[in-house]
């Protein structure tokens, strides 16, 4: 076999006695050659990460095997292989339950050098996306940052930086739709628990991504989730406008960045706080960044006037002017003051007026439109069913392992709970999308669980979210399953508002065809809240279950206006803190 000419393998070369045999090269860095594999045992195509130190590396003669030819240079390489093999065995371990990252399955050592091997995404760098494409439209965009954002958050909470987020390392998975964040090398690079210092090897300084500690060799210990927080600010940026950010170390203390017109105010604000100088100024998680996206300014307080400005200071009581359009006969008491009879009707009128307003500020329930209106619901039959990443499905981490569940009989919603309804119980509309019709949004898991107790005490009953595995078999079509991707279909459009269908907004219920039971909108138009913690799965049976006893996060499932087609599959599930609230997020009863 040959070699190619910047020393990779060769097409056909075999590795672990003929385990995976090579098809081609996928990338190349300066610390590795990422192949698109042939698994000969399971027939079906992986990628293989080789580390390949491009600067000191080479192979030997026509062979596949790797040597230093430098001896003083053989230590350094020995150390990153070193790291290298740790950031596989990490990414296999701490990292095999985190959504949307690539799930690694084998290490080994071969050739002289180390191996590992990945799930094969099939589909495009985002990079690749946005140089054939453009700059993408922002909720479209928004649903991207959210998904690799709820990856971070896990990488985060296992003590991990990314340190390398940018449109290069996210790949969007032409199966499910979603974006996967892939390229752990350079966080290995800046890994805390080694104790290990920083190397002057400028990796993890992609110039318009890298933070400007990034720039800096004072250690690891400048390197929190702040930096990968503002590689996500300057990845939106990209995403949104088509231009790369300015270098760090280029740009000014407090510079504004140019945006098309279109771009929203929540947008440009999130951006700014992610990227700033500082990253004390930053916000410290990416959950708070995620909920900028979303967020509206408070109303600034009205300026109090000075003392030699021409208004008329809030304290002080004009006198009413009340015009007489009667005429009245010329007296001499014409020049005495008037006396002011009409003033405690005045009183009294402006008396009212305020009490009028009070009480049109207070939520109006409507008790008899919830009781004259029952929700309609659909008995959902008790059962058997494979939940999860089942065949056809998603391939996400957090979907597997498959797994038996038994459910006792229920009911659940035939449409998402309205706005109508909401109003009626609660008096008010917290929707980004107003219209009686359209389902309800921008409520928060805790926000739902004070609805229900509202609705329970008009209605008598006992309303509450579905459990996530309930939520599964019923958008499944239950016993009447015909194994569809979507809640009724195969064919998406038939049966969701999508991103590429919905115009970037929500649609009135049931208004695309119900799935075998006769629900509606399981996939597409808003995310559906469950009652569960959100957690990983059990490859135990399990009856019905509830999920785990704790967490941070509820489940939320189903896709919706601005998800792509791989979010709205039956299987896929996701998870918010339970006060997070979003114009795409409403949910179902079930009874």
């Amino acid at each position: 076999m040959s070699v190619s000419e910047k020393g990779a393998l060769a097409a056909g070369t075999s590795l672990q006695g003929g385990r995976y045999v090579v098809e081609w090269v996928l990338g190349q860095g300066g610390f590795g050659i990422t192949y698109l594999c042939q698994h000969t045992g399971l027939g079906k195509q992986v990628a293989i990460k080789e580390f390949f130190f491009a600067q000191f590396c080479e192979r030997q003669g026509d062979t596949s095997h790797v040597t230093v030819p430098t001896a003083g240079n053989r230590e350094l390489v020995e150390k990153f292989r070193r790291k290298f093999v740790k950031e596989a065995r990490l990414i296999a371990g701490k990292l095999s339950q985190a959504p949307s990252v690539v799930n690694v399955s084998d290490v080994f050592d071969e050739n002289g050098t180390s191996y590992y091997v990945m799930d094969y995404i099939e589909g495009r760098s985002l990079a690749e996306v946005l140089k054939k494409r453009g700059r993408l439209g922002e909720a479209e965009a928004i649903g991207i940052i959210e998904q690799v954002g709820k990856a971070l958050a896990y990488v985060h909470s296992c003590g991990i930086n990314h340190l390398d987020i940018k449109p290069a390392n996210i790949m969007m998975s032409r199966a499910t739709g979603r974006a996967v964040l892939i390229d752990f090398g350079v966080a290995k690079q800046y890994d805390a628990t080694t104790g290990e210092a920083t190397t002057t090897t400028p990796v993890g300084r992609t110039p318009g991504y890298a933070p400007l500690e990034q720039y800096s060799l004072s250690g690891v210990s400048s390197f929190t989730p702040q930096s990968d927080i503002y590689a996500l600010g300057a990845t939106l940026y990209k995403l949104v406008t088509g231009d790369t950010p300015p270098e760090a170390t280029a740009m000014p203390k407090d510079a504004v960045l140019p945006y098309p017109d279109d771009i929203s105010a929540p947008v440009r604000r999130a951006i700014t706080a992610a990227m700033q100088s500082h990253k004390e100024d930053r916000p410290a998680r990416v959950e708070d960044f995620l909920q900028l996206l979303h967020s509206q300014p408070k109303p600034k307080p009205s300026p109090k006037p000075k003392p030699d400005d021409d208004t008329t200071d809030i304290d002080d009581k004009p006198e009413v002017i009340v015009v007489d359009t009667e005429p009245k006969p010329v007296s001499d008491s014409e020049t005495e003051p008037p006396r002011r009879k009409w003033m405690p009707w005045v009183v009294g009128a402006a008396v009212a007026v305020v009490a009028f307003v009070a009480v049109m500020l207070i939520p109006r329930t409507d008790p008899d439109y919830v009781l004259n209106n029952p929700q309609e619901m659909v008995y959902v039959e008790g059962g058997t069913f494979t939940m999860g990443a089942t065949s056809g499905l998603g391939s996400s981490s957090d979907e597997k392992p498959a797994h038996s569940v038994t459910l006792d009989g229920y009911y659940i919603g035939k449409y998402e709970v309205t706005q109508k309804l909401w109003k009626a119980v609660m008096g008010s509309n917290p929707s980004d999308f107003k219209g009686d019709n359209l389902p309800v949004e921008n409520v928060s898991w805790d926000d739902v669980q004070e609805f229900l107790r509202k609705l329970n005490a008009i209605t008598g009953k006992n309303y509450r979210l579905p459990t996530e595995a309930e939520w599964e078999f019923a958008a499944r079509g239950g016993n009447s399953s015909r194994g569809y991707k979507y809640s009724g279909s195969d064919n998406i459009d038939d049966v969701a508002w999508y991103i590429y269908n919905s115009g970037s907004c929500t649609h009135a219920v049931g208004t695309k065809s119900p799935n075998e039971l006769g629900i509606y909108d399981m996939s597409g138009n808003v995310e559906e809240w469950c009652l569960d913690w959100y957690g990983s799965y059990s490859s135990s049976p399990q009856r019905n279950p509830k999920g785990p006893n704790s967490g941070s996060d509820r489940v939320y499932r189903g896709g919706s206006w601005f998800y792509y087609d791989g979010s709205c599959l039956v299987s896929n599930r996701s998870g918010y803190a339970s006060d997070y609230c979003r114009k795409d997020i409403g949910f179902s009863l079930a009874l």
